[in-house]
């Protein structure tokens, strides 16, 4: 009897997406494989709060002491010895980031997820007056992107399936792309809730801050509903205020509560715990997405298309409606749990069309269980194993 060898994968992550840093451990750990995951110590006691069982994994965890670039000879190292494939999850465009994986060249075969595919793959030199000194660094970044980091990557991952196809339409990349999605639908967990009076909870998640969303179009359309319906909408901002406009639109909301109005909303840091809770107990998730957006040097990103989004996914693993702008491309799984509007007009009359009928919120809750399973965890590591595993010692 031939004696099968377990695949050693490696995921490294050591500045944020906790929880796509959860959803990527999930999905490796297979019958076929063994997961190592490098990374801060501030992170895994984030990870540890929705990851059940941590003894199934090997972690290598950043000494507090330990200087970054000893730390990522530690992970070559280890990664020389026992890694077959390593998952990158997060590399900044900024010199202090790049820096280290100049150097960084493990034997394994390596993955890096991207998230802003414009910055990444179709960037071109750019200047801004007013961030002198954050344009050079940008673009001496593209530069050694172009020449150094992207060359070592034997594929890409790309979190949302609209964003691959963008890459083979409009952008240059001519190595394998992936599509491991930000998070997924755990049937252990149920993760489904909802409270039993007849108030309509809407959440808003993500940070207040001025280029992701827009956040007056929401509020002066709940403040219009409020007058009509004061009993039954509850608004929820579900993130932490960035910034001047994140204080704005914070002091806005305490503005409309002493008009009467049901908003919950932060001043700080959300928990996990307070997170996870006002999802599962919401009926419908909302995300005022600005789609385009046109980050420092004037490279402009489509939310939806060259860059994914949390968004989807959340209603995906919490099961619940979504209403999103119409520009955003949706993807064809989750089409019938989802409203889209143009225009505040459009809005007002999809809230306002739930709020008198409640059976057409029901169904839409109903499509929202259903759709959940195509993204299960046993389907994302079938993904895994057919796209990756079996593929990737081709590459």
């Amino acid at each position: 009897m031939v004696e099968y060898k377990l695949k050693n994968i490696g995921i490294l992550e050591i500045h944020y997406h906790v929880k796509f840093l959860n959803t990527m451990i999930r999905i490796c750990k297979t019958k076929e494989t063994n997961v190592t995951i490098f990374t801060t110590q501030e992170i895994y006691n984030r990870l540890k709060i929705n990851l059940v069982d941590t003894s199934k994994y090997t972690f290598i965890i950043k000494e507090e002491k330990e200087s970054k670039n000893r730390f990522f000879r530690r992970v070559e190292k280890i990664c020389n010895e026992k890694i077959d494939i390593l998952f990158i999850n997060t590399i900044q465009t900024t010199l202090l980031d790049i820096f280290y994986y100049i150097r960084f060249k493990p034997k394994s075969k390596m993955i890096l997820t991207i998230h802003m595919t414009n910055h990444w793959l179709k960037a071109k030199y750019a200047f801004n007056k007013k961030k002198i000194l954050r344009s050079i660094d940008v673009n001496i970044c593209l530069f050694l992107i172009k020449t150094i980091i992207l060359p070592k990557f034997n594929a890409i991952n790309v979190i949302y399936k609209p964003t691959k196809k963008y890459i083979q339409n409009n952008l240059r990349y001519d190595k394998e792309i992936f599509t491991l999605p930000f998070n997924f639908y755990d049937e252990a967990k149920k993760t489904r809730q909802t409270t039993k009076d007849n108030k309509i909870r809407i959440v808003i998640s993500g940070k207040i801050e001025e280029f992701r969303r827009d956040y007056n179009i929401a509020l002066d359309t709940f403040e219009k509903l409020s007058k009509k319906y004061p009993d039954d909408i509850v608004l929820y901002l579900l993130g932490k205020p960035v910034g001047k406009y994140g204080n704005e639109i914070i002091n806005r909301c305490k503005k409309l509560q002493k008009k009467g109005c049901n908003i919950i909303y932060p001043t700080d840091f959300v928990s996990e715990e307070e997170y996870n809770k006002t999802l599962k107990q919401s009926d419908i998730l909302f995300s005022p997405l600005k789609i385009k957006k046109i980050i420092e040097t004037g490279i402009e990103e489509t939310y939806g298309t060259s860059e994914g989004s949390a968004i989807p996914f959340e209603a995906i693993q919490n099961q619940k409606p979504l209403i999103i702008p119409k520009d955003f491309q949706i993807i064809k799984e989750i089409k019938t749990q989802t409203l889209q509007y143009k225009t505040q007009k459009d809005l007002e009359k999809i809230l306002t069309d739930l709020l008198k009928n409640k059976e057409k919120l029901e169904k839409l809750k109903l499509e929202s269980i259903k759709n959940s399973k195509y993204f299960t965890l046993e389907n994302l590591q079938k993904y895994f194993k057919d796209e990756i595993l079996d593929k990737i010692e081709k590459l």
